[in-house]
């Protein structure tokens, strides 16, 4: 992503709820278009397909972050939901009824009005800034005298698997690490 697109991207993230937590929902279609109001950590189930791997995942993830099942409100939605619940039990929930817009046919989480996605999301809305983001992340490995260093020593201190800087910055978030610490840490560059 160039500089423009992830200043531009910053500064729309301005105007969005933070959710304190890891939204569960079920296809990529909801992560974009949640994605346009919505800043939390997202993970997707793919539909159905919620196997042990994702299952281990997701125990995981539980243990430092809030749980929060957003799945469309049907059969399958309720489905993919129960599963999650009878893997992890310290999981929370967000149902939105079953409201379709006007010129669609379908009602899932994706197809939802905002106004009701922010009532339904409203239990799990922060005002604290949730975590490092993209932006902050590229400018601070770029401003470092050695970026490939910078990404060795943030993967070297918590033990992050090296990929591009949003591979980097979801890993970061998903552990809660502070962005100040990620600051103190590459400022020693």
């Amino acid at each position: 992503m160039s500089f423009i697109k992830t200043h531009v991207a910053y500064l729309m993230s301005m105007n969005k709820i933070n959710i304190d937590g890891v939204l569960i929902v079920e296809g990529k279609e909801d992560v974009s278009y949640l994605s346009n109001f919505v800043n939390a950590l997202f993970f997707t189930t793919n539909g159905y397909d919620i196997n042990k791997d994702k299952i281990d995942f997701l125990k995981a993830a539980s243990k430092v972050n809030k749980l929060i099942i957003y799945t469309d409100p049907d059969k399958a939605g309720e489905e993919i939901r129960n599963k999650i619940k009878s893997e992890i039990s310290d999981v929370f929930e967000a149902k939105s009824e079953r409201i379709i817009r006007k010129f669609l046919k379908k009602g899932g989480v994706a197809e939802l009005e905002k106004d009701e996605v922010i009532r339904t999301l409203s239990p799990f809305i922060t005002n604290r800034e949730l975590s490092l983001n993209t932006y902050d992340l590229v400018t601070l490995i770029s401003l470092s005298k050695s970026p490939s260093e910078s990404k060795e020593k943030l993967c070297t201190k918590y033990r992050l698997i090296n990929g591009s800087i949003k591979f980097l910055e979801n890993q970061l978030n998903i552990l809660k690490i502070n962005p100040k610490e990620v600051e103190e840490l590459l400022s020693g560059n």
